[in-house]
């Protein structure tokens, strides 16, 4: 079973994680974490379900994604890591 300090560097890196943001060994360790921690894994699982939950509620109107990729380009150039844009 994986030590607490493990789980709270990957609960950290999570949102992370889930947007592609990490290095590759970064990414490797965290799917292995969660792999075998079910505790990390409720929270990988809720994480996913939330940004699934967005990315279905958003609007499909034209006008929208338009806004949309004006807001994510506008975050990209104050650093924020950005998911892919059709999210």
């Amino acid at each position: 079973m994986p030590n607490r300090l493990d789980c709270e560097q990957v609960v950290r890196r999570l949102w992370p994680f889930l947007d592609g943001a990490l290095p590759d060994t970064d990414r490797v360790r965290v799917a292995r974490h969660l792999e075998a921690c079910v505790d990390c894994r409720s929270h990988f699982d809720f994480a996913s379900a939330f940004l699934d939950a967005v990315r279905d509620a958003r609007p499909l109107e034209p006008e929208f994604s338009a806004l949309r990729g004006r807001v994510v380009d506008a975050l990209a150039a104050e650093g924020f890591p950005g998911r892919d844009r059709s999210v």
